[in-house]
């Protein structure tokens, strides 16, 4: 019995085996966004190669490619920046916002996205002062371990979006609880919104998981961090014509 004992104590103490590194390519708008994560939890979300975000340790940054070359930017610095001059949500466009209500409800059994199973969960306005109330998005999340690395860092980035989004979306709707507690269920394999008139419209849809070793340069800044005081400076030759922001889907 002792012997057991000392064997399980040795194997407990023993150093677990490193995660794989994970690579999934999602469409989304006609474009490809690919999602890298390297075992040390490093990590990249990139579209069309003309935005990305970065995960490198344990900050998150911005890059945008402009005509210039590419430009960084510290997620929480602009998010923090933008929060502070957007204008406050009035009372009375607050009063109407609480009568918008947000829910979770189940929906079909399992399906299946680019040979991966998946759960479907309906994001569905409960309460609304008009027609809106019908209306819903259908997100299919997987429980799949190898893709709970993904699942997370979708989680952490919407997370960031939706603290952003509390200015002017009040926490009494809900929206933040619910989208969180979709994303919580694991990765997500696809996301579209139900109506009728469109049944087809896709918002995001896994096409290809990998597994095989990244490339530590993706990780990489491809430029240095600009101040978040220099910000706006930067941010107004993105958004001209032909800018690197106009071109995102």
């Amino acid at each position: 019995m002792r012997t057991k004992l000392f064997l399980s104590a040795l194997l407990a103490l023993a150093p677990m085996p490193a995660l794989a590194d994970v690579t999934a390519r999602y469409e989304i708008d006609g474009k490809q966004l690919v999602v890298e994560i390297d075992d040390g939890g490093n990590s990249r979300i990139a579209v069309a190669d003309k935005f990305a975000i970065i995960r490198r340790d344990g900050v998150d940054y911005v890059v945008v490619d402009d005509k210039g070359g590419p430009k960084v930017f510290e997620l929480q610095g602009i998010v923090d920046l933008l929060k502070s001059i957007l204008p406050k949500l009035k009372p009375e466009d607050a009063a109407n916002k609480d009568k918008v209500e947000f829910g979770v409800v189940a929906g079909d059994a399992n399906v299946t996205v680019a040979g991966r199973s998946g759960a479907v969960w309906l994001l569905s306005m409960l309460k609304a002062p008009d027609a809106d109330v019908k209306r819903h998005v259908e997100i299919v999340m997987s429980a799949d371990p190898q893709l709970a690395p993904v699942g997370a860092l979708f989680a952490r980035t919407a997370d960031i979006a939706l603290d952003f989004m509390g200015g002017f979306i009040p926490e009494s709707t809900q929206f933040g609880t619910t989208t969180r507690g979709i994303l919580a269920k694991g990765a997500p394999l696809r996301i579209h919104p139900v109506d009728p008139a469109k049944p087809e419209k896709v918002i995001l849809e896994l096409t290809a998981v990998d597994t095989a070793e990244i490339d530590p340069k993706h990780f990489e800044l491809p430029a240095p961090v600009t101040p978040t005081d220099e910000i706006f400076g930067s941010m107004d030759s993105l958004m001209k014509p032909g800018g690197a922001l106009q071109n995102l889907p």
